[in-house]
């Protein structure tokens, strides 16, 4: 009889990596290289460098064990058959990178998990069923449309409010968590981070095999421009649905807003020091921001690629058409020709002037065409500022990008962000595209600025000829 994991067993990366001969020593590797060092990628030849010691190390003890280089097992890790890495192009660093598969963390989690159960030696059986018990009562009052009822929860949430007030001026003392919840609060959130920051490597995998599916279809050129985007659309559509997609498009919307980043900021560093205090690793909080930032705009980038292949197909697929048009007219000519000559009483032309049979004696001699001779060009040997400005102005205006960085300056100093087409609403465009390029360069100069995927159209202000700019929506954050 067939058992119902069986597939499980045969299919999948994650139980073949617990099964395989040497797994206690990948998945040692994976945790000091990328989980303990909070990595996200690796360069090529430092994730080598860090495994050739790793197996130097390994053969000192054991001589006859993984006797190949560090390349072939990084190579070997990659393939169909194993999925343990994967390795791309990085833009940013202009090299190759490894990354960690979604089945590689699953192992680190459910590892991880163990070690933290034998390290605490207990179950954080309280803390847990506390969060039960809140997620259970919100999802009872979100869902809830009766204001009758929605009323009496807000009447009982002040009542608590008013005696934990009361209690505070009558004792002047507040109710604090006791050290072993704190730790069990800790525990657990510690779980919940790293299988969060798990989830973006099946979210990033989700994405890059909706790019492969959209260069196969333009492989196959069997689709309309039109059959295209309607796939791509559903394709954009599906994955906004699923319960990966949903989560990360939440999230990333939670973490453009500043205030959210200024107060998960806050609460990192009260969970860093309360770890400290209580004799915990404080390393699954510290930097949390960051590399949460890190990670949508990893994310963020692989879907501006998807969306930029979307426009390649569509474009091509527009001139492919086009071509095929002029061939059409081609073939017509042909067919045209090879009809024949026409009827004797068709009259084929019109001839306003009658004809005129030139002179031969009339028509003058060949003569050698003569080479144009141009003056000697002499250089100017000053070195005069003006004369240097008024020719680089001809060329085009140039940037003045102080005067930018100024206007988003004082704009900032008033709220927290502000989006391009604000400041275009607010400080109308002057110089036409060159405003839009001077905004996108000083964007480009703040890590903490962001560029959505969504594209926007911004007027250049040209009321003669009225001209549109398409860019990604950039937001300036403070």
């Amino acid at each position: 009889m067939a058992s119902q994991f069986d597939q499980y067993f045969d299919n999948s990366p994650t139980l073949k990596l617990l099964r395989m001969q040497h797994a206690g020593f990948i998945l040692s590797f994976f945790q000091q290289s990328f989980k303990e060092n909070g990595l996200t990628q690796i360069a090529e030849e430092d994730l080598e460098a860090l495994l050739d010691q790793q197996l130097l190390e390994m053969r000192a003890r054991n001589v006859e064990v993984m006797s190949r280089d560090a390349r072939f097992y990084l190579t070997q890790w990659c393939e169909e058959g194993y999925q343990l890495l994967q390795k791309r192009f990085s833009e940013e660093d202009r090299s190759y990178v490894y990354k960690l598969t979604k089945h590689s963390e699953k192992a680190l989690s459910w590892l991880e998990d163990l070690r933290r159960g034998d390290k605490r030696g207990y179950t954080t059986s309280d803390s847990r069923f506390g969060r039960i018990i809140s997620e259970l009562r919100r999802i009872d009052r979100d869902t809830n449309a009766d204001p009758e009822a929605r009323r009496k929860e807000l009447l009982k949430q002040r009542d608590v409010i008013d005696a934990e007030l009361k209690q505070i001026r009558d004792t002047g003392t507040v109710d604090t968590l006791d050290p072993a919840a704190v730790k069990d609060a800790l525990h657990d959130l510690e779980a919940d981070l790293d299988a969060f920051m798990s989830d973006f490597r099946a979210i990033e995998e989700t994405f890059r095999d909706q790019s492969r599916e959209i260069q196969n279809l333009h492989l196959e050129q069997q689709l309309s421009k039109g059959d295209y985007v309607a796939h791509v659309l559903d394709a954009d559509e599906e994955l906004r649905g699923r319960d990966q997609g949903r989560s990360y498009f939440g999230f990333r919307e939670s973490m453009t807003s500043v205030e959210n980043r200024e107060e998960l900021q806050a609460l990192t560093n009260r969970a860093v020091a309360l770890a400290h205090e209580h004799n915990l690793d404080a390393m699954p909080f510290d930097r949390l921001p960051r590399r949460l930032f890190n990670e949508v705009n990893h994310v963020a980038s692989i879907y501006r690629r998807i969306t930029g292949q979307l426009r390649r197909v569509v474009e091509e697929q527009s001139s492919k058409q086009s071509r095929y048009l002029l061939e059409l007219l081609g073939e017509a000519r042909l067919l045209a020709k090879s009809c024949g000559e026409l009827p004797n009483d068709v009259a084929l032309h019109d001839w306003e002037d009658p004809l005129r049979f030139n002179n031969l004696m009339e028509v003058g001699f060949w003569e050698a065409p003569q080479r144009g001779r141009f003056d000697e060009i002499e250089s100017d040997d000053s070195h005069d500022s003006e004369s240097l400005k008024e020719a680089l102005g001809r060329i085009g205006k140039p940037l003045n990008l102080p005067k930018y960085r100024k206007r988003i300056a004082n704009v900032l100093e008033q709220q927290p962000q502000v989006s391009l087409r604000e400041l275009v609403e607010r400080f109308p465009v002057e110089s036409g595209v060159v405003d839009v390029v001077a905004y996108i360069a000083v964007a480009g100069e703040g890590s903490q600025n962001v560029f959505h995927p969504d594209t926007i159209e911004l007027d250049l202000n040209c009321p003669h000829q009225p001209r549109y700019a398409e860019l990604e929506k950039i937001v300036f954050i403070r």
